[in-house]
């Protein structure tokens, strides 16, 4: 008995039309949801370049910290450097050269976003907190999508 059923599954499968018509579904689910997909990419990429302006001057910050020094943090478009043992107003002291810089001490940022922002410079104290806070705006040339990355003068970064 058990035989004679699994000769009769084994003996159906899936016709031409079976396959067209699940072919036709998915079509029209991807055509419908591509637009979604598309803006989700979009904002994905504004997101991430504020992100990584995030961490950089998060990294600004903890080397401050780490280092027991005044570091200022320089933004120059698309390039960013830290510099160590400035002024308050960022005059002076010396390029740090790390593992995240290149041979020039600058930190390039991955894409072609645009960055602008109230202050080019943020400086941060030894304990971490900025002396200058700074509002950057992130901002995509294609879609003009933006978000903001605000240096609090408590020295928190957060996206908004």
């Amino acid at each position: 008995m058990v035989f004679r059923r699994l000769r009769v599954l084994d003996a159906r499968g899936f016709s031409l039309t079976d396959l067209l018509i699940t072919l036709v579904v998915m079509g029209i689910i991807a055509a419908i949801a591509w637009p979604y997909f598309d803006s989700f990419l979009k904002a994905s990429r504004v997101k991430g370049a504020a992100q990584e302006l995030a961490t950089i001057i998060n990294g600004a910050r903890q080397l401050a910290i780490a280092r027991n020094t005044i570091v200022c943090m320089v933004l120059e478009s698309n390039k960013a450097k830290y510099m160590l043992n400035t002024s308050a107003a960022c005059t002076g002291g010396t390029t740090y050269l790390g593992a995240v810089t290149k041979s020039d001490g600058t930190i390039q940022l991955a894409n072609s976003m645009q960055i602008s922002g109230s202050t080019a410079n943020v400086v941060f104290t030894n304990l971490g907190n900025a002396s200058t806070a700074a509002t950057y705006t992130v901002r995509d040339p294609a879609t003009n999508q933006t978000l903001n990355v605000v240096v609090a003068a408590s020295g928190r970064v957060t996206i908004q």
